[in-house]
């Protein structure tokens, strides 16, 4: 007998939840990724996981190797680009990125902010590779290091406080509302330590220029060694005027306001 509408709509937000948190987790995985692996890090059965994976294989999402595991498909990346940030705009950021890493002498890092984390997108270092554990794709929530912060500092005061509720508990809170508000009236926020051990970190956010709403955020990191916080202060006037000449070329883009449209992209095209 065929189920009612209604028991069927409402099987629908189990089912694209487990499969977009199979691809979010496998995106984030070193590639091929194991059945194991990727069963653990969405916390579902192999039974379970296999199943999504073979949905999401069908449909081009993700590429089946084999015994070497599933990586991410073409579909994915047509996906990416057409609701990620232009090429054009990474290539916007990366003189000022540069700029910044040859300043410092460190890496640095430019977020863009997912729900109530933060996403890192890309890097810049003086002389190659530089930061442990700072990868593109890493992504924590906005109340965790410099850089999530400085997004979060500037946000409506009801997302703000959403965001707040999510992950911040009793005194904790009061100690973060307190730090937003230093954050906000300084233009950056600082972090020792905290998503990286040893690695300390200045980040400012990139304001949209006509309501100052935070679309993402830049950040200088390094050992805590050669990045004491006499050093964050000092480097902090570079990195936030780089980022208020910067941000209104995220803000077309981006922004509410946006000037620039996305092109249509034919994702079916990508099916492998």
């Amino acid at each position: 007998m065929t189920e009612p509408r209604d028991a069927q709509d409402g099987a629908k937000p189990d089912i694209l939840t487990r499969a977009m948190r199979v691809l979010e987790a496998l995106a984030g995985m070193e590639q091929p990724a194991g059945l194991p692996g990727i069963a653990a890090a969405v916390g579902l059965s192999k039974v379970s996981t296999y199943r999504v994976l073979c949905a999401l294989q069908n449909e081009g999402y993700i590429d089946h190797l084999g015994r070497q595991g599933y990586r991410i498909g073409s579909r994915s990346m047509a996906l990416g680009s057409l609701i990620g940030p232009r090429p054009a705009l990474l290539q916007r950021a990366r003189p000022v990125l540069s700029k910044l890493a040859a300043l410092a002498h460190e890496n640095v890092t430019l977020h863009l902010r997912s729900g109530d984390h933060r996403v890192l997108v890309s890097s810049a270092a003086p002389n190659g590779p530089r930061a442990r554990g700072a990868r593109v794709g890493e992504r924590s929530p906005l109340t965790s290091g410099c850089s999530g912060r400085a997004i979060l500092a500037h946000l409506p005061a009801n997302e703000t406080a959403k965001v707040l509720a999510a992950h911040c508990r009793g005194g904790n809170r009061v100690e973060m509302e307190s730090e937003l508000a230093t954050v906000r009236s300084d233009g950056y926020a600082m972090s020792f330590g905290e998503n990286h051990p040893h690695l300390n970190g200045v980040g400012a956010a990139l304001l949209d220029p006509l309501d100052k709403y935070p679309l993402g955020s830049i950040a200088v990191a390094g050992p805590d060694e050669r990045l004491p916080e006499s050093s964050l202060r000092r480097l902090a006037q570079s990195l936030t005027s780089e980022c208020a000449r910067l941000a209104p070329h995220f803000a077309a883009v981006l922004g509410p306001n946006s000037t620039i449209r996305l092109e249509s992209l034919d994702v079916a095209g990508y099916v492998t």
